[in-house]
């Protein structure tokens, strides 16, 4: 950062850094359909360079932030990647692996996935301490564990993690303690390629996003079953081939939209979204009052009356997702009512309420005598809803809690200003045309000084 502001010192005119302004008070409504989703298409564009021949993904959110720089990592790594639009082309038959770039490999946790992609094309990686959100401790001692159970050498110390070439073994067990989102994805990708090796993970994630991946490889001629409801078979295959995959509407951006739609007494059609995979947002949502409907094209979402303060505790898929929690709390701002959410996953994950309390939102955040997944004390926000909510400046802490303040903004009386819009940016597109597509008043501001 600060040889950009070094650079830009040097010119007459700087532009301050870009905020997002919102007056509140406006009921969305209308229609809108959802992009790919991003905890898809990271993963998915790092399998796509699993092959020499080119695969070629749709419906990819290329404007968000952590999808651009996670191709430039790949690109590093040797990859190729053609953008079109929101289709990639890619190919991974220059991979080379090497030393990441630290500042790029330092702003995005999907960084650990290039381990994965290294460990198939048998390379060497040094990837600097992974970064993302600041959201709790967020360890990656599951992705060793996965990779020393397969026989790969891998030695981790304060810089980072460094994969040398070696050879996955023949037969191999992978027991998580919990279903890993990026650590099953990395086991799977480390245990595609091989001459009839076997890989079996066991507590396995089963995010519809995993899935997704899932049947990405297997087009691709990867042999990946479920041999039960948490555990998966991997055979390796020689080599992956080319082909075509669409990825998966975002369920994150659907439940946003939700959100939203609630807190603002609104009326939303979301169109391709299945409600299966938020089965259980939807059965919490639907028993705070908020009516959602599952029609031929999608969602139909309708605020009927004051919603009713509805408990929530966070858990691995089908439980209620963490990423989803923080728009739980908006929705729950101005409830009939005290609601608690118990964060079981990540510690430090209620930031953003800090951020809501600027705008009138009355949330105690007190300790929980358990620990969170990761090994921390684990945090329960008690959310008393108020009548009314009143425009702030405020902070985007995380990409989850920037959608949060964005949407009780949505709500507010009078104008909210939200700094720190990278962090909404790296998951959001274009929040900008989400929200003011049904109606709302929002703007991006880019001032010059």
């Amino acid at each position: 950062m600060d040889q950009v502001f070094g650079n830009l010192a040097l010119q007459d005119t700087i532009t301050a850094e870009p905020y997002i302004e919102i007056e509140g008070g406006v009921s969305l409504r209308g229609d809108i359909s959802l992009a790919g989703a991003k905890n898809s298409a990271l993963p998915s564009i790092v399998a796509a360079c699993l092959s020499s021949d080119e695969v070629v993904l749709h419906n990819v959110p290329v404007e968000i932030n952590d999808v651009r720089l996670l191709i430039e990592l790949l690109i590093e790594a040797g990859a190729k990647i053609e953008i079109h639009q929101n289709s990639l082309i890619c190919c991974g038959s220059g991979w080379k692996g090497g030393a990441l770039d630290e500042l790029v490999a330092g702003k995005i946790r999907h960084s650990l996935l290039l381990l994965g992609a290294s460990a198939f094309w048998g390379s060497s990686l040094f990837l600097p301490l992974p970064g993302g959100c600041s959201i709790g401790s967020r360890k990656h001692d599951l992705h060793v564990l996965a990779f020393k159970a397969m026989g790969f050498d891998m030695i981790e110390n304060e810089m980072g993690l460094l994969l040398n070439e070696s050879r996955i073994n023949k037969e191999s067990n992978i027991v998580f303690h919990y279903p890993t989102f990026g650590g099953t994805i990395n086991a799977i990708f480390a245990g595609v390629r091989g001459n009839g090796t076997k890989v079996t993970i066991y507590n396995a994630a089963c995010n519809p996003e995993v899935i997704d991946v899932i049947n990405l490889l297997n087009k691709m001629g990867a042999q990946i079953r479920w041999v039960n409801n948490n555990a998966l078979e991997i055979i390796g295959v020689p080599a992956l081939r080319g082909t075509v995959h669409n990825i998966m509407p975002d369920r994150i951006i659907a439940a946003t939209l939700i959100s939203a739609t609630g807190i603002t007494k609104g009326n939303v059609n979301i169109h391709n979204i299945s409600g299966e995979v938020l089965a259980a947002e939807l059965t919490t949502w639907r028993k705070t009052g908020l009516q959602i409907d599952e029609t031929t094209y999608g969602l139909t979402v309708r605020w009927t009356k004051r919603l009713q303060p509805v408990d929530v505790v966070t858990s691995a898929y089908p439980g209620f997702h963490t990423d989803i929690q923080p728009l739980h709390t908006a929705l729950m701002l101005l409830s009939d009512g005290t609601s608690t959410l118990t964060e079981t996953i990540l510690d430090g994950r209620f930031e953003y309420c800090y951020q809501l309390a600027k705008m009138g939102a009355n949330i105690e955040i007190v300790p929980g005598n358990f620990n969170c997944v990761n090994g921390a004390a684990g945090q329960i926000a008690i959310i008393k809803g108020v009548d009314r909510l009143k425009g702030s400046d405020v902070v985007a802490t995380d990409i989850r809690g920037g959608a949060a303040v964005a949407v009780a903004a949505l709500a507010a009386e009078g104008n909210t200003k939200i700094t720190n819009i990278y962090q909404i940016e790296r998951g959001y597109g274009n929040i900008i045309d989400l929200f003011g597509s049904l109606g709302a008043n929002i703007k991006r501001v880019s001032e010059s000084k």
